[in-house]
């Protein structure tokens, strides 16, 4: 959901506002990259969780890194960054943050019953 809003004002702010040539587009191309990252990390939490693998939380433990600052990058970075953006933003930085307590709480428990 947050790419289908990023993707939407991104489409709004090309037409309405003037950006510098190739700017847009490496905003798109970096869009498109956080999806991916994002998708892949949920996907290997959710699978280390359902499995009780400790390798899969932890790769997307790591991921959880990039997703961030692509997040900041979008929050502060953007060459025009909308009202809506950052309150979206923040709200995915909010999740990401508690998943990633979660993920570390899940990693205990795998460690403290054995199976990791």
């Amino acid at each position: 959901m947050f790419a289908l809003c990023e993707f939407g004002m991104g489409i709004f702010k090309a037409i309405n506002l003037p950006y510098p040539t190739g700017t847009i587009i490496s905003e798109f191309i970096l869009l498109i990259f956080l999806s991916c990252i994002e998708a892949l990390r949920i996907f290997l939490g959710r699978k280390g969780n359902l499995t009780e693998r400790s390798f899969c939380v932890l790769v997307s433990i790591v991921l959880t890194i990039p997703s961030i600052f692509g997040v900041l990058y979008f929050l502060i970075w953007q060459t025009y960054v909308l009202r809506l953006e950052v309150i979206l933003c923040a709200i995915q930085l909010t999740f990401q943050g508690l998943e990633l307590v979660f993920a570390l709480l899940c990693l205990v428990t795998f460690y403290k019953s054995g199976t990791y």
